[in-house]
């Protein structure tokens, strides 16, 4: 937000600002791809393209999230699911489509060890090696969920295909209202991929979901207390040495 095409794009579409800027999207990655062909460096160059949320939520800015419920600022899938896709030619397979979950803080570890870079091992890194993955060497991820955030609040886990909610925000930026839930709202995303039922204690048959939920939230409260505070005179790998 604000959904504003550039000048070159404004009215093409014949469909409102938004699809002038999906075309404007497409053409400008087009052009990348076609850029990094021409230099001829297209089998030495992994191509991602994704988003680092689902759509808005503000009226006249919002996105389309396909068939899932929220946006961004929520702990739905229509916030949490975005585009992936990957292109290396000769590398990762053409056309492969999977619906294992990789989250973007995976890129760090992977990427780090295709270009021969090491991830600190003085810190806890959430990250997962996804090469393997990538270059279907394997079927399987290797991350079997996910803690939801929003800001700074744990919203909830996401395992396979399951979902634990322990609140949710409703409405619009400003005028919305943060709702916590007396208990924890389940989902299977696969009989309810809009999240309108949930299964709570009223409805106890399928909580045993929250033995594949609950072990990612223990484990990653662990990690925040391990790391809390900070560790005196931990070096940011980043920031070179000073010469003596």
């Amino acid at each position: 937000m604000p959904v504003l095409p550039s000048k070159e794009f404004q009215g093409k579409s014949g469909n409102g600002r938004w699809g002038d800027v999906l075309m404007q999207i497409d053409a400008y990655t087009g052009e990348l791809l076609d850029k990094v062909d021409e230099l001829g460096i297209a089998d030495n160059t992994i191509f991602i393209f994704t988003s680092d949320n689902g759509g808005e939520m503000t009226p006249d800015h919002q996105g389309w999230n396909g068939p899932w419920s929220g946006s961004y600022f929520t702990g739905k899938e229509g916030s949490l699911r975005v585009p992936f896709i990957v292109r290396w030619p000769g590398k990762v397979p053409a056309g492969n489509v999977s619906n294992e979950i990789v989250h973007q803080f995976d890129l760090y570890a992977t990427l780090a060890n295709i270009a021969g870079g090491k991830v600190p091992t003085d810190r806890i890194i959430d990250s997962k090696d996804m090469t393997d993955f990538f270059l279907g060497k394997q079927e399987e991820s290797g991350r079997d969920g996910f803690v939801v955030y929003v800001g700074n609040d744990i919203h909830g886990v996401k395992w396979h295909n399951y979902k634990m909610l322990f609140m949710e925000f409703e409405g619009d930026m400003g005028t919305g209202k943060l709702n916590v839930f007396p208990m924890p709202h389940f989902y299977n995303l696969y009989d309810d991929p809009k999240e309108e039922y949930p299964v709570t204690g009223a409805l106890a048959g399928n909580l045993w979901i929250r033995w594949g939920c609950g072990p990612i939230l223990v484990e990653h409260k662990k990690s925040l207390a391990e790391e809390s505070p900070i560790k005196p005179g931990t070096p940011d790998p980043y920031v070179p040495a000073k010469k003596k």
